[in-house]
C-alpha cells in the first residue's frame, strides 16, 4: 500500500526507512532562532523543549549542532513533561538561567511559550528586556503579549508535498525512487526579541 510518512523519519534500518517521507527541516529551524538571537548580540540561548513528539525530538536534538555551529554555549535542555505544570516550571528555570547570565530562550512550542512571558513578570524580568524569546511552532505566536517571535515550519506546503508524492506514487508505482523530502522553516520577527519586527 503506497504510503508517506509526513513529519517522520524512520531510523536506519526500520523497514519504514524505505517509505516516501516528507518533513521539515527542524534543525534548520533552530538554527534560524540561534543565529537571530546571536546576531543579536547573546552568546548562550536556553530551550525549553517537550519530548513527546518526533518534531521535539529533532528540535532537541537540532539545538547542539546549532550552538556548535554557531559558537554558542549549550546549556542543559529544560524538559516540558507535563503540559498543565510547565509553564511554571519552565518560568522558574528560565528565571535561574537569567540570573547566570543567560538573556535568550527558545521554547518549543507555542502553547507553553505564549504563557512565559506573565510568569516570567511575576518574577521580575520582561520579554524582551531582559529574556529574549522565541517559540517554536508559530501557531498562535502572534497572538502572545508581546507577539512572539517564531520559527514556522512549513506545515501546509509539508501536507501539499506529502499528497503530491502520494499521488505520483500511486501513478508510477516502485518505478519512482524513494524520496525523502524536507522542507526549510522561516523565522517570523516579532516583538518578543528585542530588534526590529517584520512579521
Amino acid at each position: 500500500m503506497p504510503t508517506v510518512l509526513v513529519e517522520r523519519r524512520a531510523a536506519a534500518g526500520d523497514p519504514a526507512a524505505e517509505l516516501d517521507s516528507v518533513s521539515s527541516d527542524h534543525h534548520h529551524g533552530v538554527l534560524l532562532a540561534l543565529r537571530h538571537l546571536a546576531a543579536l548580540g547573546h552568546d548562550s540561548v536556553v530551550l525549553a523543549a517537550r519530548r513527546d513528539t518526533w518534531t521535539a525530538m529533532t528540535v532537541r536534538s537540532g539545538y547542539p549542532e546549532a550552538c556548535r555551529a554557531l559558537g554558542l554555549t549549550a546549556r542543559p535542555v529544560i524538559d516540558i513533561d507535563d503540559p498543565a505544570t510547565a509553564p511554571e516550571a519552565v518560568a522558574r528555570q528560565l528565571a535561574e538561567a537569567a540570573g547566570e547570565g543567560v538573556r535568550a530562550a527558545l521554547v518549543h512550542n507555542d502553547q507553553d511559550a505564549i504563557q512565559l512571558p506573565a510568569l516570567l513578570r511575576a518574577r521580575g524580568l520582561s520579554v524582551p528586556e531582559d529574556l529574549a524569546l522565541i517559540s517554536y511552532d508559530d501557531v498562535f505566536a502572534a497572538l502572545g503579549a508581546p507577539p512572539l517571535t517564531a520559527v514556522a515550519p512549513p506545515k501546509r506546503a509539508v501536507g501539499a508535498a506529502a499528497v503530491d508524492l502520494l499521488l505520483r506514487r500511486l501513478r508510477h508505482g516502485h518505478t519512482l525512487p524513494v524520496h525523502r523530502l524536507e522542507l526549510l522553516p522561516e523565522l517570523k520577527v516579532r516583538a518578543s526579541c528585542g530588534g526590529t519586527a517584520s512579521a
